[in-house]
């Protein structure tokens, strides 16, 4: 019975673990994304990007 609490509680902590990492790398993107989109306004007769041009 001690051995089952034990595993449950490191499974909780584990999962509670990966819920926090998740809204962190969420946020970290869609906060990457709208800095990228707001940065890069081209007007609208320039030519497109060449690929492999970063």
């Amino acid at each position: 019975m001690k051995v089952a609490l034990i595993v449950l509680w490191t499974l909780a902590a584990g999962v509670g673990l990966f819920l926090m990492v998740r809204s962190r790398i969420i946020r970290t993107t869609e906060a990457l994304t709208r800095e990228a989109e707001s940065g890069r306004i081209a007007s609208p007769d320039a030519p497109p990007d060449r690929p492999g041009k970063i």
